[in-house]
């Protein structure tokens, strides 16, 4: 099965919900993700946390940190904090997602993604990670159906038509000949029948 092509997860810093230091570890923790420098994203992170121990946000960077580090048990703990802290956070749903995908829990993925959903329907990072989850376990109908949402929420979405063809493309693949042409070979069959039984008749009448 041709692989789909990703997005990156972004994180985006809560604005005064903590103490200014706390911020300023979270913020750093951000900058040390996107230079890629993850073991110091924890720690920045880490320290945001001893301050702020309900700092949900700085939770879900380091469970993203973490997933991107590969400690994949580790991020699927720290994702569990994040949740228990705050169950409505949708990012922590779809960051959740991420994990359980390189964990190879497909379906509770999915089951992330659809919490994701039920808390922001016109989440469009959630659809389009549901529609990715999908075409992973080969439910291409299902995340076309949920690629084809993404455009109705963000026309302009980054590798949306790209993942839709080959999700297309890989459930044309999948779908057994019979199955893909039954209606025209039903056609093709009755009017075939339908010649045969006007030369019979023809025959009989000579």
């Amino acid at each position: 099965m041709v692989i789909l092509i990703t997005i990156v997860f972004s994180i985006i810093t809560p604005v005064g919900a903590y103490s200014d230091v706390a911020g300023t570890w979270y913020s750093k923790g951000v900058a040390e993700m996107d230079s890629g420098n993850y073991s110091r994203a924890i720690e920045s992170f880490e320290k945001a946390i001893a301050l702020e121990p309900d700092y949900f946000e700085a939770w879900n960077g380091k469970a993203d940190a973490l997933n991107r580090a590969k400690k994949y048990q580790d991020a699927l703990i720290a994702s569990d904090q994040v949740l228990m802290i705050n169950p409505h956070y949708g990012k922590g749903w779809i960051n959740r997602g991420y994990i359980l995908y390189n964990l190879g829990r497909y379906e509770e993925e999915l089951s992330a993604y659809d919490r994701a959903i039920d808390i922001d329907p016109q989440n469009a990072d959630a659809w389009f990670n549901r529609g990715y989850a999908l075409a992973a376990v080969r439910r291409y109908d299902e995340a076309i159906r949920a690629f084809d949402r993404v455009a109705e929420l963000d026309p302009n979405y980054p590798n949306l038509l790209a993942n839709k063809r080959i999700a297309e493309t890989n459930r044309d693949e999948a779908t057994p000949f019979l199955v893909k042409y039954a209606p025209w070979i039903g056609i093709s069959l009755l009017i075939i029948g339908g010649i045969g039984i006007l030369l019979y008749k023809r025959k009989k009448r000579k």
